[in-house]
């Protein structure tokens, strides 16, 4: 008789796991609202194709597109959702440091991040984070998935969109963003409120001056631009304060929708 328990004790344990596994997948968001309008989690934001502040891929500078990708998310077009070989360095990286001092986070994982769940820190977010790209890769093309993330991404204090960034920083359409103008939005990402403060003080600071001709070197490096291309970047770079002295006084960002039906 005793010998039964350990089957039973075993079975007990697995329901246990299928139920919690359950109720953690009930609980979750699905992602197909994605493919109309909504209102962001994490920043509370109206994203929306009909939306005034909404540009589709098409419309955007290539350079701006080339230089974000690279930067954030090389492998993007290769992988399913994660790049395990940049969570790998990221593990190594951290244990060494003994703190987190370099993230792995996909373009999937923080259009996810971004539109599904809000600011908190915990295992149990990074789980449905993990889940929502999974389902992200699963129902939407990369081109979508890319498109969304770039109308959503925070690039200053409320600022958010490749539109919205290019009209407060250049005062120019995402079209028309050039070469070092995409560096600096490609820079400003990882630190948004931070970064963007060498355009507060309309002068680059040394660090974003370098961070800007090391992005332009990647892109020179993976054949997204020419030789010419780069060169008269790193003039351009080496000769002036801030890159768009030409630009308007400073816009006002946009305010983020309270809700759909005020925006709608």
């Amino acid at each position: 008789m005793p010998k039964l328990k350990w089957p039973i004790l075993l079975l007990t344990v697995l329901a246990s796991i299928s139920v919690l596994t359950m109720a953690f997948v009930q609980r979750l968001p699905t992602v197909k609202p994605l493919k109309g309008c909504l209102v962001t989690k994490m920043n509370s934001y109206w994203l929306c194709e009909k939306s005034e502040n909404y540009v589709p891929l098409r419309d955007i500078s290539k350079y701006v597109v080339d230089a974000i990708v690279l930067t954030e998310d090389s492998s993007f077009f290769d992988h399913q959702g994660f790049d395990w070989y940049e969570i790998q360095k990221s593990l190594q990286k951290n244990m060494t440091t003994m703190k987190y001092a370099r993230g792995a986070s996909t373009i999937t994982q923080q259009l996810a991040k971004n539109v599904f769940l809000n600011p908190e820190k915990s295992m149990l977010r990074k789980l449905r984070e993990a889940y929502l790209t999974l389902e992200l890769e699963k129902n939407f093309s990369k081109v979508q998935i890319l498109e969304k993330y770039l109308n959503v991404i925070e690039f200053g204090p409320n600022v958010f969109g490749v539109k919205a960034a290019a009209k407060y920083y250049f005062a120019k359409a995402p079209s028309d963003v050039n070469l070092v103008e995409a560096a600096f939005l490609a820079f400003v990402l990882p630190n948004p409120k931070e970064y963007q403060k060498s355009f507060e003080r309309q002068d680059l600071t040394v660090f974003a001056r370098k961070r800007l001709q090391q992005i332009i070197r990647t892109l020179f490096r993976f054949g997204r631009i020419s030789n010419e291309e780069s060169a008269a970047a790193a003039e351009l770079l080496g000769g002036t304060g801030w890159i768009n002295e030409k630009a308007e006084e400073p816009i006002e960002p946009a305010e983020p929708a309270e809700s759909a039906e005020e925006s709608d």
